[in-house]
C-alpha cells in the first residue's frame, strides 16, 4: 500500500456524503443518583476523601483495616469497619454484602451479610477490583491510593455523580429468537461467553441483558447467531448503509481500490486528526462507537461493496481485550480468502501512536475489488443482513467458490442425521431456534435450512436417538436451493377412519415389540394388535366397545381356603 496521499478528491466526497446521513438515535435509559456513595479502604486515605466529599455526597466510609486506622471525632460523615463480599447492581443501585460489620457506634459484635446500598462507590481497597471490566462501570470508581493523581481524579469525577444521567440501550434483545436452551438442555453461550461485564444472565430458554450494566461493548451483538442480540448505535442497516454510503459515493467520484478503516473516537479519530494530511488518500475511516461491535456482516457488505482491503484499529494493549472480535476478523479473512479478495486483506491494526498507525496501514495487504460491486439497500433484521451480505459477498467475488469450510464454532453449518436411526420423533423440530428444521402438515418427514442453521447443537443434543452431528460450513449452493429433505417416510393410515397419523415404519417397530411378548396382545388376544394400528381417536373407540381393562393381567388361580384342607368324613388321620 502507497504510504502518501495523492488525489483526495475521491474521499472527501465519499466523507462529505457520509457526513450528511442521520446521526443513530439509539433509545435512552434514565438513571438517578441521590449522591449516597460509599468509600471503602484500608487506610486514613478513604476517611481523607470522605472529607473531600461530603459538601456534595451523602457519605459512609467502610474501613477494611482490622481496627488499625483511628477514626477521627466529629466527622461529618459515618465510619464503619467491615469487608465487601460481594457487590451487585449499577450506577444509582449499588449493593455491597458486608461481612465482618461493625457499625459506626462501634458497640456492637462483627456479624456477616449486613448489606449496604448506595449510588456510587469510590474503591480504595489494595484487593481485586469488586466487579469484572470495572473501569467501564459507570458509578464505580477505583483507584490507588499510592497515587495521588489518580486519587484525586477519581474524588473529583465522584463528586459529579449526583442528579439525572441519560445512558444509550445499547443492545435491543429479542428473546423469542434466542437459541441459548430448550427443555433444560444448553445451546448457544456465545454472548455469555463474550461479555466482559456479566451483564448477561441464563433466564430459562433464553438470556436476559441488563441494560444498566451493559456498557455498549458490542461483544453480544457481534456474535449473535440469530440477531436476537442486535447494536442499536448504529442498528445494523443503517450501519451497512453508511458502508455503502461511503464506498458507492468514493466510486462514483473516480476512486479506487479503497481501504476501509473501522475506528472508535476513543483511540481512532485522535490519532486521524493528529495524522491529518498524511492520511493515503485511498483509506476511508469510518467511525463507530465501539470497535467489538464489528460483526462479519459488517466485514461481509464492505468487501461486496466494493472495499479492497478493511483494517480495524485498536490500540497495541486494548481494555477488556478483543478476542471476540478477531474470531470474526479471522472468520472474515477466511471468506475474503477463499472468494479471491485476497488474503490477510482483513486484519486489525494495532497502533498508539500516529506513526504506529501509517506503518500498520503500510503493512496491510492491497486485496482485489469485485469486478461489479454490490450496491443493494440493507433492510431486514439483523440475521437477514448477515444472510445477504454473505450472498452478495459470494455473488460478485472475484473467483467465487460454492462451499467454505469452517472452524468449530461458526454460525454456519449443516445438520446430518442418519436417517437408519431416525424415527422422525421431531424433537429436533422442537428444540430449533430458528426454523431450520421443520416438519410438515402433510407427511412424516424431516426438512433443513441451511441458510437458517446457526449450529447452536440443540438438535444434535436433543435427539432421543442420537443420530444428528453438525458441520461447519457455508454452502452457498445450499443456501441458495430450496429446503432439503433428511428423511421422509410413509404415512401409516388408521385402518379403521384412513386418517395418517404415524409413519409406518414406527407402527410396525411397535408391533414387533409387542407381538407374541405381552399376554395383552398374544395368544387370543392377537387382535388387541388392531388398536395400535388405529389412530388416537378410533383406538378409544375400539377400547370403549370391546371393554379391555388394561389392568386387568392374566386370570389368577383361585385361592384356596381352610375348608379344601378338610380332611375326609371318617379319616383320623392314624396310619394303619
Amino acid at each position: 500500500m502507497t504510504d502518501t496521499p495523492t488525489n483526495t478528491g475521491p474521499r472527501d466526497t465519499a466523507e462529505a456524503a457520509l457526513a450528511a446521513m442521520p446521526p443513530a438515535q439509539p433509545p435512552l435509559l434514565t438513571l438517578v443518583s441521590d449522591g449516597t456513595i460509599l468509600i471503602c479502604g484500608d487506610g486514613a486515605a478513604a476517611i481523607d476523601a470522605g472529607v473531600r466529599l461530603a459538601a456534595t455526597l451523602n457519605v459512609t466510609v467502610l474501613l477494611d483495616d482490622d481496627g488499625r486506622t483511628p477514626i477521627p471525632a466529629d466527622l461529618p460523615f459515618p465510619v464503619a469497619r467491615g469487608r465487601i463480599a460481594s457487590a451487585s447492581g449499577h450506577f444509582g443501585a449499588y449493593q455491597a454484602v458486608v461481612d465482618g460489620y461493625v457499625p459506626p457506634e462501634g458497640m456492637a459484635p462483627p456479624r456477616d451479610g449486613a448489606v449496604s446500598r448506595c449510588d456510587v462507590i469510590l474503591d480504595l481497597a489494595a484487593r481485586p477490583p469488586l466487579f469484572p471490566a470495572h473501569a467501564a462501570r459507570d458509578g464505580y470508581l477505583r483507584a490507588d491510593v499510592a497515587d495521588p493523581v489518580a486519587l484525586d481524579m477519581a474524588v473529583a469525577e465522584a463528586s459529579e455523580f449526583v442528579g439525572e444521567f441519560e445512558k444509550p440501550q445499547y443492545i435491543a434483545f429479542r428473546k423469542e429468537l434466542c437459541a441459548h436452551s430448550r427443555s433444560s438442555i444448553t445451546g448457544c453461550t456465545r454472548c455469555l461467553d463474550a461479555c466482559a461485564m456479566q451483564a448477561i444472565e441464563p433466564a430459562g430458554e433464553h438470556v436476559t441483558i441488563d441494560p444498566y450494566v451493559c456498557a455498549g461493548c458490542g461483544n453480544c451483538a457481534a456474535v449473535c447467531p440469530t440477531g436476537a442480540a442486535s447494536y442499536t448505535l448504529p442498528t445494523v442497516d443503517m450501519q451497512l448503509d453508511r458502508l455503502r454510503t461511503l464506498l458507492t459515493s468514493y466510486r462514483a467520484a473516480g476512486g479506487r481500490d479503497p481501504v476501509v478503516l473501522f475506528h472508535d473516537g476513543y483511540v481512532g479519530q485522535p490519532l486521524l486528526d493528529t495524522i491529518g494530511p498524511a492520511l493515503p488518500a485511498h483509506v476511508l475511516p469510518i467511525a463507530v462507537n465501539e470497535i467489538k461491535q464489528i460483526g462479519l456482516e459488517s466485514l461481509a457488505a464492505a468487501f461486496a461493496y466494493g472495499a479492497a482491503s478493511i483494517g480495524i484499529l485498536a490500540r497495541r494493549a486494548p481494555r477488556n481485550g478483543i478476542a471476540t472480535l478477531a474470531g470474526t476478523v479471522e472468520l472474515a479473512a477466511a471468506f475474503a480468502t477463499v472468494l479471491g479478495y485476497g488474503e490477510d486483506c482483513c486484519r486489525i491494526l494495532r497502533a498508539d501512536t500516529p506513526g504506529e498507525m501509517l506503518a500498520e496501514l503500510a503493512a496491510l495487504p492491497l486485496g482485489h475489488t469485485a469486478p461489479a460491486p454490490a450496491s443493494f439497500a440493507p433492510v431486514g433484521s439483523k440475521r437477514e443482513l448477515l444472510e445477504v451480505s454473505l450472498r452478495m459477498l459470494h455473488r460478485v467475488a472475484p473467483t467465487p467458490v460454492e462451499r467454505v469450510a469452517l472452524v468449530k464454532g461458526a454460525p454456519f453449518g449443516k445438520v446430518h442425521v442418519e436417517t437408519e436411526g431416525c424415527t422422525l420423533c421431531h424433537a429436533c423440530v422442537t428444540a430449533c431456534p430458528t426454523g431450520a428444521l421443520a416438519a410438515s402438515e402433510d407427511r412424516p418427514l424431516l426438512s433443513f435450512s441451511h441458510g437458517a442453521c446457526v449450529q447452536c447443537g440443540l438438535c444434535e443434543a436433543t435427539c432421543p436417538e442420537h443420530v444428528i452431528t453438525l458441520t461447519p460450513e457455508l454452502d452457498f449452493a445450499a443456501w441458495n436451493a430450496p429446503r432439503q429433505i433428511l428423511k421422509e417416510e410413509e404415512p401409516f393410515c388408521c385402518i379403521r377412519c384412513a386418517k395418517p397419523f404415524g409413519t409406518r415404519s414406527t407402527i410396525e417397530r411397535i408391533i414387533a415389540k409387542l407381538e407374541d411378548k405381552h399376554w395383552m396382545f398374544a395368544g387370543e388376544n392377537a387382535r388387541r394388535l388392531d388398536a395400535i394400528r388405529m389412530c388416537e381417536d378410533c383406538r378409544v373407540a375400539a377400547a370403549l366397545n370391546e371393554g379391555i381393562d388394561p389392568y386387568a393381567g392374566k386370570v389368577r388361580p383361585k385361592p384356596r381356603l381352610a375348608e379344601d384342607h378338610a380332611l375326609p368324613t371318617g379319616f383320623d388321620g392314624q396310619t394303619h
